[in-house]
């Protein structure tokens, strides 16, 4: 008799779940999550297909890490808080989400120093050089 309690339960639980979900806001939620990870994409391009006189080798230490938003080529997708700090400015925020190589998940702390490409002439395009030494 427990067996089919705990079926029809679900099955109320799965009625009323339906009835407050919104399906409009979560393709809407969706998109806006898709246009986020596209301008974190772009920004990563940019800054790795930079040519080499525009490229500028720096730093950035990570401020906050939230958990994966999703998975693309088997790489976490993780929303960060960096501060940049690049020879002969002043340091900066940047909040982006970025690719993570599942071997180089341990290295996304809070405290960590990164060391990334930025492209001098897009200062917002970023990425981490996952490949450099630790």
């Amino acid at each position: 008799m427990g067996f089919f309690k705990d079926i029809n339960t679900l099955k109320q639980q799965g009625k009323e779940a339906s009835k407050n979900r919104d399906p409009g806001q979560d393709l809407r939620n969706m998109t806006s999550m898709m246009a986020d990870l596209n301008q974190s994409m772009v920004q990563t391009t940019a800054a790795l297909a930079a040519p080499p006189a525009d490229a500028v080798d720096a730093t950035a230490q990570v401020v906050s890490v939230s958990s994966p938003t999703g998975f693309m080529n088997a790489e976490s997708i993780v929303p960060v808080e960096l501060l940049v700090l690049q020879p002969g400015l002043p340091p900066r925020p940047l909040s982006l989400a970025v690719m993570v190589p599942m071997t180089q998940m341990q290295r996304l702390q809070a405290g960590a120093t990164l060391p990334v490409k930025i492209s001098r002439s897009n200062p917002s395009a970023l990425a981490i050089d996952w490949a450099a030494p630790v």
